[in-house]
């Protein structure tokens, strides 16, 4: 009885000793030597993280009725990664953005259609486009006349300074005239 007693003791001893040599590993080799390193040393982020929506809907004294829906979209984010210290890698997902634009004066409709980087690809080369954001649109009430009013809007790629400021002039007729706008370096 005391044999098995001792046998008991000694069972429970080696079963209680089981990832001893762990105790003093670093939770990074744990993980390596798990194969899970790449699961917990990975990070997602979502800019933005909840869906952006921005409507504007104007009336100018220029008879002009401007509605903006200016809005983030799921499909197609820009995916940027970054291998961090002690090989993290972090995934930034960007998402693109667009506008729908609806303009009339007095009461009747001069366009009804989309704005998003498709239309600017001749300012830049498709690489800029593939990498490039909406930023913003908004209505120049000082630079819209009788005849037409100015929206401007701007496209970067994100983690860099690379951007492209556009000036869009749209006319009674419909008829839209793209400009692309470049700022003046401040001298002192």
């Amino acid at each position: 009885m005391k044999k098995l007693l001792y046998l008991i003791f000694i069972i429970i001893g080696f079963i209680s000793c089981d990832g001893r040599e762990r105790a003093y590993m670093s939770n990074e080799a744990i993980l390596k030597e798990d194969n899970l390193f790449k699961a917990f040393s990975e990070e997602l982020h979502f800019i933005p993280e909840t869906p952006v929506k921005i409507v504007t809907d104007t009336i100018l004294s220029t008879g002009f009725q401007v509605k903006i829906n200016y809005h983030s979209t799921e499909s197609n984010p820009l995916v940027y990664t970054k291998r961090n210290k002690r090989d993290s890698i972090t995934y930034s997902h960007y998402k693109n953005f667009e506008a729908h634009i609806q303009i009339s004066k007095n009461s009747e409709s001069i366009i009804n259609s989309a704005l998003d980087k498709r239309l600017f690809k001749s300012f830049e080369n498709s690489e800029f486009w593939d990498k490039a954001i909406m930023q913003y649109v908004w209505i120049n009430h000082e630079a819209s006349t009788e005849q037409k009013i100015q929206l401007h809007t701007a496209f970067q790629i994100p983690e860099t300074e690379i951007y492209r400021d556009f000036i869009l002039n749209i006319f009674e007729d419909g008829t839209i005239e793209i400009k692309e706008y470049h700022i003046k370096p401040k001298t002192t």
